[in-house]
């Protein structure tokens, strides 16, 4: 196979690979960046450290029932506002849910006062995050109204805690807390459970996570929204919400669940050295992700203190999730090269330690890479120029011989084994950098670091260049390289190698420029690179 039909077969396959995506999203990855395609359900026989087997109360729904004990007179409909240096909750007094969270170092666009919503109780965009208290009946659900002694927080100093109450016909009182540090995305729940009842109870806390279905990604750009676990076997495994229904109930000791998106996630961190009930289910057009806790017996006139799952709402940073929870950092989602992947994007984050700018660490990272290939590059570039060197004699040779296919075949060999040329020798030298490459694609495309940051006249390196001046440097840069390299013996080829500068320059119109401008850089270190070992060659 010689040079050019490689390039045009790698091109072919680089643009089936971005459109193929939106149907590889759904593979399972182990924590060592395998595939396992069949989760093996652990075993769930009941024993006194597993969680109790109940039912937790269905989504919240309009025609949802709500416990309200005889002696509370509480509105539904209120809520408390919740502000700290990062996050702004609105949790409703009906169950305690988190029905809005907004991110406030994230504007929802360049320059906006309005900061990034990612919890929301809008029509068509629910998100909300309920946790409650087993049995129902005789503690409080997500379905329960609890009382609070005032409408808004806001966190002055490292912590906060915002208390919810509860009363029982049964004598129980619930305090339901939420805890907040400072620099922090994780809200941790507990319980105060008062049983002022003549009955021991064992009760048992859950949460969950309640959306629609909403797929942020295109065909230029696909990215995974949908639910996503990880469990004790350290295996990761995502759930596309239409296979929600076909998850079997689990059990895993610690572990996490999570709804993942692109940029931002919300996981269920729960303890990780209890056992837990996981569940999956779509209910009434709404996905369900579970957690039930370990029953805890309390005792009559006794209180008791139940921690909960802790709820992490926020990006999907590495500095921030890397040490929250094993696998958590799997939420950044690189596919199925996350082995590759995952040691670039640490590379990248250490540069910018010391450059403190995301655009010149794209700049080094690729340039660190080119070096790192420096060698097979160079016998791939060298294969090449011999191939041009060695043009024109090909084409006499498919003048003369033309019409004998055979004769032409032995004639090109011979003059192969001559010049000492191996077509095939340039092939494999780019077929190795290819799955780093495409790596370090989808880690660019993943880091919310990326997100509404500034470089040169970028105004987000997130977002599409608004001027095109990168995308069109890009197909210039690729048609300079065609002009390096010798061209297809088939007009046919050639006119499709001519055409492919066009095709990438309107593809990469819509990539987001920091993307766009790691293949700039990659294009003109190559041709750099082919230019020095044509001149090397060539004299």
């Amino acid at each position: 196979m010689n040079n050019q039909k490689f390039f045009l077969i790698a091109a072919i396959l680089l643009s089936l690979f971005l459109l193929k995506q939106q149907w590889d999203r759904q593979h399972t990855v182990d924590a060592n960046g395998n595939l396992v395609y069949q989760q093996q359900v652990a075993d769930t026989n009941a024993s006194t450290d597993n969680p109790a087997d109940a039912d937790v109360p269905s989504a919240i729904s309009v025609n949802t029932a709500v416990d309200v004990p005889a002696s509370q007179q509480i509105d539904e409909d209120a809520f408390i506002t919740v502000v700290t240096d990062l996050l702004t909750l609105q949790i409703s007094q009906k169950g305690g849910t988190i029905t809005s969270a907004r991110l406030n170092d994230y504007p929802i666009e360049l320059d906006s006062k309005t900061n990034f919503q990612l919890l929301s109780d809008k029509n068509g965009e629910l998100f909300q995050a309920q946790s409650g208290l087993l049995p129902s009946g005789q503690m409080p659900t997500h379905h329960s109204l609890f009382s609070a002694a005032q409408a808004n927080y806001q966190m002055q100093g490292d912590q906060l805690t915002v208390p919810l109450v509860w009363q029982g016909d049964n004598g129980v009182v619930v305090t339901k807390n939420y805890h907040f540090n400072k620099n922090s995305y994780i809200v941790n729940i507990d319980y105060q459970v008062s049983n002022n009842s003549n009955n021991s109870i064992d009760v048992t806390s859950y949460t969950q996570l309640v959306r629609n279905e909403l797929d942020e990604s295109n065909m230029m750009m696909p990215t995974y929204t949908g639910g996503a676990k990880f469990d004790d076997q350290d295996v990761y495994e995502k759930i596309d919400f239409d296979e929600f229904n076909e998850q079997p109930k689990t059990t895993s000791k610690g572990g996490w669940m999570a709804m993942v998106q692109h940029y931002f996630f919300v996981a269920m961190i729960p303890d990780a050295q209890k056992t837990h009930n996981y569940s999956a289910k779509t209910n009434n057009d709404k996905h369900l992700l579970t957690i039930v806790n370990p029953a805890q017996k309390i005792t009559p006139g006794t209180t008791a203190l139940l921690s909960n799952n802790a709820l992490y709402i926020g990006p999907k940073e590495q500095s921030i999730i890397d040490d929250l929870a094993p696998g958590l950092d799997k939420t950044v989602d690189y596919g199925v090269l996350f082995i590759i992947a995952k040691p670039l994007s640490e590379v990248m984050h250490w540069i910018y330690s010391y450059v403190q700018s995301w655009g010149y660490a794209i700049i080094i990272l690729t340039l660190l890479i080119k070096l790192a290939f420096y060698k097979l590059s160079e016998k791939s570039y060298r294969s090449m120029a011999g191939m041009r060197k060695l043009a024109p004699r090909l084409a006499k040779l498919k003048e003369t011989y033309g019409d004998d296919k055979q004769k032409m075949g032995q004639k090109t060999m011979e003059l192969y084994r001559t010049e000492k040329i191996n077509p095939a020798s340039g092939c494999l030298p780019i077929l190795v950098q290819i799955p780093v490459f495409i790596s370090l694609y989808w880690v660019l495309l993943e880091m919310v670091e990326l997100r509404q940051t500034e470089f040169w006249y970028l105004l987000d390196l997130s977002a599409p260049d608004p001027f095109y001046i990168l995308p069109l440097i890009m197909g210039a840069s690729m048609f300079i390289q065609q002009k390096l390299n010798p061209p297809p013996p088939d007009p046919m080829q050639a006119k499709i190698m001519m055409a492919l500068p066009f095709v990438f320059t309107i593809f990469f119109l819509w990539f987001p420029s920091g993307l766009v401008l790691y293949w700039v850089v990659n294009n003109i270190l190559s041709i750099a690179q082919q230019w020095f070992i044509n001149k090397r060659i060539n004299g």
